[in-house]
């Protein structure tokens, strides 16, 4: 049996009943912080900063401190430096204000010395080029040798050594104490030194050979003032009363002594009559007598050489 609801129809769908739709779902809002205080926030920042690691850190060490500084005082003197160089590169800052001559100038006046540097002193100590200087004062025939010392800031000192001629080196050269020729004329001294030549420049030995001659022949009162050798070799001095003597050009110890032998003995009783005396014979030597001379008709002929035996 069927129970029907009050109300309703025999034969009448019921209606469906309407339901309220949902509510929809209401999200709750979280509460709003208040901002904390401006000193607040940048202590927690701080704080914050402070926690984090650092990507990478460096350790100041003495030793890194040290090298650090080095540095610093190398750059700084590099500066310096740099500025330096380049205000000595002006020629017109700090010029040789001053010249010494040190050393002994007989021949070479004050004048002709000045003359000579002034091309290169017009600047200061850094750009002189000193060793053209020294070139040019030791390309003077009169200067041996040329050394500079400089004495900072303007001041420049010229050690010269000046030629000590001691001889005639043929006519238009003289010969220094070391036996070095040099170019010079010395009219002063034509009476006073030795001309000694030689067409192969030999100063040295020639030299050697003069002063070895004057010892051989000490006592008798004879002065060399000529020695020369020839082209062939040949040797042949000169003694200052005017005597020629002829040594060849081997043996000339020996023939030397021979002539002093026959000097003491014979000979200098009268040796201003004779012109010239050739020792180049064996055992003996020629005597050519001064014509006019009382010795020569006794002898032979004038001016013509005849041999004297007086022993080897």
């Amino acid at each position: 049996m069927v129970t029907r609801a009050r109300g309703q129809k025999q034969g009448v769908k019921p209606k469906p009943v309407k339901r309220p739709a949902p509510k929809a779902a209401v999200r709750k809002r979280a509460p709003v912080r208040k901002k904390a205080p401006v000193a607040r926030r940048q202590q927690n920042v701080a704080t914050r900063s402070q926690q984090k690691k650092p990507a990478w850190s460096v350790t100041l060490t003495p030793r890194i401190l040290n090298v650090l500084s080095v540095g610093a005082v190398f750059l700084v003197l590099l500066g310096g430096g740099m500025w330096l160089s380049t205000w000595l590169n002006n020629p017109e800052n700090l010029l040789i204000e001053k010249v010494e001559w040190k050393g002994d100038v007989n021949h070479l006046t004050q004048t002709e010395l000045d003359t000579l540097i002034e091309p290169y002193t017009a600047t200061n100590l850094y750009l002189l080029d000193a060793s053209m200087l020294e070139q040019t004062l030791e390309a003077h025939p009169w200067v041996r040798s040329v050394s500079l010392h400089k004495v900072w800031p303007e001041q420049l000192i010229i050690n010269l050594e000046e030629q000590f001629p001691v001889a005639f080196w043929g006519q238009k050269h003289l010969l220094n104490q070391f036996g070095e020729v040099f170019e010079g004329e010395l009219p002063a001294k034509a009476e006073i030194f030795p001309t000694i030549f030689s067409p192969i420049e030999k100063g040295r030995a020639m030299a050697e050979r003069y002063v070895e001659l004057m010892q051989m022949l000490d006592g008798l009162g004879l002065e060399i003032v000529e020695l020369t050798e020839d082209e062939s070799g040949s040797w042949r001095m000169k003694f200052r009363q005017g005597q020629e003597i002829i040594l060849g050009r081997k043996e000339q110890k020996k023939r030397v002594k021979r002539f002093r032998v026959g000097y003491m003995q014979e000979l200098s009783a009268k040796f201003e009559d004779i012109r010239r005396v050739d020792l180049r014979y064996t055992n003996g030597f020629a005597v050519e007598w001064k014509q006019g001379s009382g010795h020569a008709g006794a002898v032979g002929s004038p001016g013509i050489m005849m041999p004297e035996r007086l022993g080897s």
